[in-house]
């Protein structure tokens, strides 16, 4: 009898140091999320004098948008995308950049039945980034004009575990990763004007 106790007495130890061992890994922080940026391409000597940018969004204080609670905001990181990558080369002409949408959304998941639908039930906040801009080329020379319509739009999912400064930092990239989105149409609708005219990017 005492050998079967002695058995019996490990037998529960042994199942005491498991269920530890899965409370404390459940307790675990979670790891925080995997955020790889998609590079942005090199400068565009565009053949022009000037380049203007004029920012006609115009952001909504209420819910789900929150590009307002930001600092730079879209608008203004998309103004920056400009002037890092447009690079005037020539005595004449102008493109005017004019933002007409730079919206960053926050949705709620549980709440949106259609959402619900697509997520599992750990993603609790859907952040969505929303860009759109007008580029008016002109130049003297043959009066010649060009107009684009560039759009582009990113999202992602923040999760119930994810920490507060996690949180922002998937905020962010979703407006990094919009940009570069913005970015790579962008290059591709100037490819195709330049393709047919010549201009505004020499060939």
């Amino acid at each position: 009898m005492k050998h079967i106790a002695q058995i019996s007495h490990r037998l529960i130890v042994m199942g005491a140091v498991l269920l530890v061992a899965v409370f404390l890994s459940s307790c675990q922080t979670p790891k925080p999320p995997i955020l790889a940026a998609t590079p942005l391409g090199v400068s565009i000597p565009i053949q022009v004098a000037s380049i203007d940018f004029f920012d006609d969004h115009a952001p909504q204080a209420v819910e789900p948008y929150i590009d307002h609670l930001y600092y730079p905001s879209l608008s203004e990181m998309l103004i920056g995308w400009g002037t890092d990558t447009l690079i005037p080369n020539d005595a004449n002409g102008n493109v005017l950049m004019t933002i007409s949408r730079a919206d960053l959304r926050e949705l709620d998941i549980a709440s949106n039945d259609d959402l619900k639908a697509l997520f599992t039930n750990e993603q609790r906040k859907l952040i969505v980034a929303d860009l759109e801009a007008i580029f008016s080329f002109t130049h003297p020379v043959d009066n010649r004009t060009a107009s684009i319509v560039v759009k582009s739009s990113y999202q992602n999912t923040i999760a119930d575990y994810t920490t507060p400064a996690d949180s922002d930092r998937i905020r962010y990239f979703v407006m990094t990763e919009a940009i570069a989105k913005f970015d790579a149409e962008f290059r591709k609708q100037l490819a195709g004007v330049s393709a047919s005219q010549g201009w505004p990017v020499s060939q």
